[in-house]
């Protein structure tokens, strides 16, 4: 029988794109100005780009690759990520959510959610291997 190999969420290339993730959410916070990450739109886009990155890589793509669509911490990973991506396009297109004041909260937000999904991640990893 064929085994599919599970990416880790802790593998080098997730942990590049978080730190790099962690970079533009630096950057965007503290309202330094880079030719790449010139406003708060470009750097929620930056960081949608790099969370999905990180989720195809040791997120999703792992839940695909284990037939795991049902287990409960997958379902709280959609649930994390469909709000992600919620305050993400109210800062992309210019519309006001509760409890979120600015840009730089939504940035914020997406950050902290980002962690909690890795961090879901991460024991949705450890549970599967027992």
């Amino acid at each position: 029988m064929k085994t599919t190999a599970l990416g880790s969420p802790l593998s080098l290339n997730v942990l590049l794109v978080a730190a790099l993730f962690a970079a533009v959410v630096f950057v965007a916070v503290t309202a330094q100005r880079i030719p790449v990450i010139s406003n708060a739109r470009i750097a929620m886009i930056a960081l949608i780009v790099l969370g999905m990155t990180m989720c195809t890589m040791g997120g999703i793509g792992r839940v695909a690759a284990a037939g795991q669509w049902t287990h409960p911490l997958a379902i709280v990973g959609y649930v994390l990520g469909a709000a992600i991506l919620v305050i993400a396009a109210g800062t992309v297109f210019g519309f006001k959510l509760p409890l979120i004041q600015s840009d730089t909260q939504a940035i914020l937000t997406v950050a902290v959610l980002v962690g909690v999904k890795f961090a879901n991640a991460v024991l949705h990893s450890f549970l599967a291997r027992g």
